[in-house]
């Protein structure tokens, strides 16, 4: 293993921006939630919005959508304890396998939450329009796909990963 030393010196430097980044993502969206009004006026959202939609129907949509940074923070989680242990010197085993399983199934399941949660809030923010003009927006974006087909390739090189430390370990118990 002659890389194992820029292994582990990157790995650090990772890990560390992936804890700043599990610190700053809830810190700034706690800013955010605390001073920011909730009215449509004042949120940035991406989906059409009834004009008589309520504070409570906002709060909901809201909190949906909390739930996608609750799997992203899973996700990071995940990379950090990974990066951890490359930086270790745990390079090829089968905890960091099931952890590149969990870090591809994290960005899968983000996928599939924001196929399911996005319709959720269109119809939810226009609840308050007359019957007729009510939406539910059903539909895949770039992100979406992205995400699934990371979350594939992540898991299958997880899949790969486990098989490859069994190997290494099996090889190391006839020497």
């Amino acid at each position: 293993m002659q890389n194992l030393h820029r292994v582990t010196k990157l790995a650090g430097i990772l890990r560390w921006i992936t804890i700043a980044t599990m610190v700053a993502l809830p810190t700034g969206i706690t800013i955010g939630l605390l001073t920011t009004p909730l009215t449509p006026d004042h949120w940035y959202i991406d989906q059409p919005v009834s004009p008589d939609v309520t504070r409570t129907q906002l709060a909901i949509s809201l909190i949906l959508g909390l739930i996608s940074l609750a799997i992203l923070m899973f996700t990071l989680d995940a990379m950090r304890k990974l990066f951890v242990a490359y930086h270790d010197g745990e390079v090829l085993t089968d905890h960091c396998a099931r952890l590149i399983q969990r870090i591809g199934q994290g960005f899968l399941t983000l996928a599939a939450t924001s196929f399911v949660i996005r319709p959720i809030q269109t119809v939810l923010l226009t609840f308050a329009n007359p019957p007729g003009q009510r939406i539910l927006a059903i539909g895949v974006n770039n992100e979406m796909i992205f995400f699934a087909l990371s979350g594939g390739l992540i898991i299958v090189i997880g899949w790969a990963m486990g098989e490859a430390a069994d190997a290494a370990a099996e090889n190391r118990s006839f020497v």
